[in-house]
């Protein structure tokens, strides 16, 4: 008896017999919706992150508005700091630019004098013997050399500066270029922590993974954790969970639904299948066993008004594919 029960308050108990091989079966739904927005915790710089606000459940939250807000753990300060430094960098960059442009245009300067002074010098030099004395001679001769060797020192002045020019530019863009970075990473998770809900209708909290309850402000929760869902108000459906045991010996296809709002126990509509998850996946809060997730969709217009989160009954009348003879043709979920 306390089997049964059990079997009962999970949605998965066969309480009837039509025909030698018809049954119903019961399933425990809830009202979903196929368009939503699931709001998962961020990646932050940190192992867990803080809720510091968050629409209340139930809500109705329209399409752009703010639902879930994160702790920046000082990433807004950080932001504030590179964002100053930022400006500081440029300023230094324009300076920068400037006193390399000047000391590159003051050697350009220089080595055109030295070039001016070696075309001098040679035509002073090359002045053939006998029109001056040997001594004026010598003493040109000398200037120019003296001109040539100031012009290769100016060639490599020049060089040096235009190098120096280039490197520190591009070691402070370099820097800027950093910090640019760092910036719009920054940006972005400030972005994350501030989450806009992107449809429009009700606010489902969801459970903490560790504690029996529902994440609330004021949480400490891991990255990817789920936080909250937004559904679309427009397109509800009814999400069931079928057991391992239970699959194996329907053919979901075939079955018929009827589908029951606990809100309306007076109202009875007809059900069809949407979609049927390839994969069982595990519930530990209802046993060890695995489920497959059921989708199921309204024939009928709805006449009452629905939300999502609302238990649904669910009736499934099938054949027993167990007891039929031929159990090697049953086809997989």
């Amino acid at each position: 008896m306390l089997a049964k029960n059990l079997l009962f308050l999970l949605g998965f108990l066969v309480v009837g017999q039509s025909t030698a091989n018809e049954q119903v079966t019961l399933l425990t739904g809830i009202i979903t919706s196929s368009k939503y927005h699931l709001v998962t915790a961020p990646k932050t710089n940190r192992w867990q992150v803080q809720i510091q606000w968050m629409a209340d459940e139930g809500s109705i939250v329209k399409e752009g508005d703010l639902v879930v807000v994160f702790d920046s753990g000082g990433i807004e300060s950080q932001l504030e700091v590179n964002e100053e430094k930022l400006e500081t960098d440029a300023l230094e960059l324009l300076k920068l630019e400037m006193d390399k442009g000047q000391a590159v245009l003051e050697a350009d300067g220089a080595l055109k004098l030295a070039n001016i002074m070696v075309e001098k010098t040679r035509i002073e030099a090359s002045v053939p013997d006998g029109e001056i004395s040997a001594y004026e001679k010598g003493k040109s001769v000398i200037e120019y050399e003296k001109a040539l060797t100031a012009k290769i020192k100016a060639q490599e002045n020049y060089k040096l500066k235009l190098e120096e020019q280039q490197v520190e530019l591009n070691k402070k863009n370099i820097e800027i270029l950093k910090l640019q970075e760092q910036i719009a990473y920054q940006r972005s998770q400030l972005e994350k922590l501030s989450v806009k809900a992107k449809v429009t209708g009700p606010v489902t909290h969801a459970m903490h993974q560790w504690m029996a309850q529902k994440v609330a402000i004021g949480m400490n929760i891991q990255s990817s954790w789920e936080v909250l869902t937004v559904q679309a108000a427009s397109t509800y459906q009814v999400s069931a969970w079928l057991h391992e045991i239970d699959a194996a010996r329907i053919d979901i296809q075939k079955s018929s639904f009827a589908l029951t709002l606990d809100a309306y126990p007076d109202q009875a509509y007809t059900g069809k299948v949407i979609s049927v998850s390839s994969q069982a996946e595990q519930k530990s809060q209802w046993s060890d066993s695995a489920y497959y997730r059921v989708e199921l969709g309204f024939v009928e217009p709805l006449k009452q008004a629905i939300f999502p989160g609302m238990s649904v009954r669910v009736q499934l009348k099938h054949e027993n594919l167990a007891v039929q003879n031929n159990t090697t043709e049953v086809l997989p979920i």
